[in-house]
């Protein structure tokens, strides 16, 4: 007896992990995919060969809160759809569809975190809000919150990306969730030896630190620093000014990802030195192309990367100095060598092990 899947994604806004991730997601199950808008500037799924049905329960609408209402609304009252499916899988801020959903059907939630904003960082929202509304928001985020915990009770399962966020659900929600690591397409990525650049490849915004890279290689002249980045990305133009007159650093934008996997393999290694994320794609793709990675001491890295063999660790507070010293360590003959331990590494987040691991929850 076939088993008719869904996933409910809430935004197809952008080309982050988390969209790769449901991409992944449904080349394994070949399921249908619904979600609260497909943006221009995201994946086109129907140029990855989707073959299932899509389906959009909202129009795109970019004025932030606005857009969160919308779509809270639409996921109530715009997904009956749901109750035709035997599995629906959500993924990110779309469980408040989980109503419209029978007792019969198996409902997955693929936390990604649980919403910071109502949780760990809700103090640091409400500072960003005029204080003559922050009152309203308050009450918003409250009922958000007490909406997000009857919903999340109603699920099956809950599968999350790393022990981190596993960690973090049990300590605001009381539930026991399963790990499921994002997994990359090893067969998308190539070794290439070609030691010209280094290479940052994470949203340019404030929690990426991206800024500091560059100004670590404004201190490494006679290397050269490449940055992909995204046209929305909010602090783009911030760090593109920071590297003004310096011409070994060099700002690309990759439409429709096209050469994407290129850039990774072509590189000496790559760079990422966030704050406190969930899961990161970014070092797995560095692996899955044999390139170590600079990295930052936070615990979710800890369960993809080997200090001394797949990258090279700095302190968590991603002190310039420190990114130097590392970039500095990294020499091409040094990266020759961590080359396989990369490779064997990355097969632990092989597409073969996501699907065996999802299928034995399905």
């Amino acid at each position: 007896m076939s088993n008719k899947i869904i996933i409910l994604h809430d935004t197809f806004l952008y080309k982050w992990w988390w969209e790769r991730l449901i991409i992944m997601m449904w080349k394994v199950l070949g399921a249908d995919i619904a979600s609260g808008f497909f943006s221009a500037w995201s994946f086109d799924l129907r140029k990855e060969w989707f073959q299932w049905k899509m389906i959009s329960v909202s129009s795109e609408i970019f004025k932030k809160w606005f857009r969160h209402l919308k779509l809270k609304w639409a996921f109530l009252f715009k997904t009956k759809f749901l109750k035709s499916y035997d599995t629906v899988i959500f993924s990110w801020d779309c469980i408040s569809a989980v109503r419209n959903c029978s007792n019969a059907q198996k409902k997955i939630y693929y936390c990604h975190t649980p919403p910071r904003y109502i949780y760990d960082l809700n103090e640091l929202y409400l500072k960003k809000i005029n204080f003559l509304v922050r009152p309203f928001f308050k009450i918003g985020f409250f009922i958000f919150k007490t909406l997000y915990e009857r919903d999340i009770k109603k699920m099956d399962l809950i599968l999350t990306n790393s022990q981190n966020t596993k960690d973090r659900i049990k300590e605001f929600l009381w539930i026991d969730a399963e790990i499921l690591y994002p997994p990359v397409d090893l067969k998308e990525f190539k070794y290439v030896w070609q030691w010209d650049y280094y290479l940052s490849f994470a949203r340019i915004s404030t929690v990426k630190r991206v800024d500091r890279i560059v100004e670590a290689f404004k201190m490494l002249q006679d290397k050269k620093l490449v940055v992909i980045y995204g046209e929305n990305d909010p602090q783009r133009q911030e760090v593109m000014d920071l590297a003004k007159g310096y011409n070994n650093i060099e700002f690309i934008t990759l439409p429709w990802n096209v050469g994407f996997t290129d850039y990774v393999g072509n590189s000496i290694a790559t760079i990422y030195i966030p704050v406190n994320e969930d899961f990161g794609m970014s070092p797995v793709e560095s692996m899955a192309a044999w390139k170590p990675v600079v990295w930052v001491n936070e615990w979710w890295l800890k369960e993809s990367i080997i200090d001394w063999k797949t990258g090279v660790l700095i302190g968590s507070e991603a002190k310039i100095g420190d990114i130097v010293a590392s970039v500095k360590i990294l020499t091409p003959e040094k990266c020759l060598e961590m080359k396989l331990d990369c490779e064997k590494r990355a097969k632990d987040f092989s597409i073969d092990k996501f699907q065996e691991r999802l299928n034995s929850f399905l």
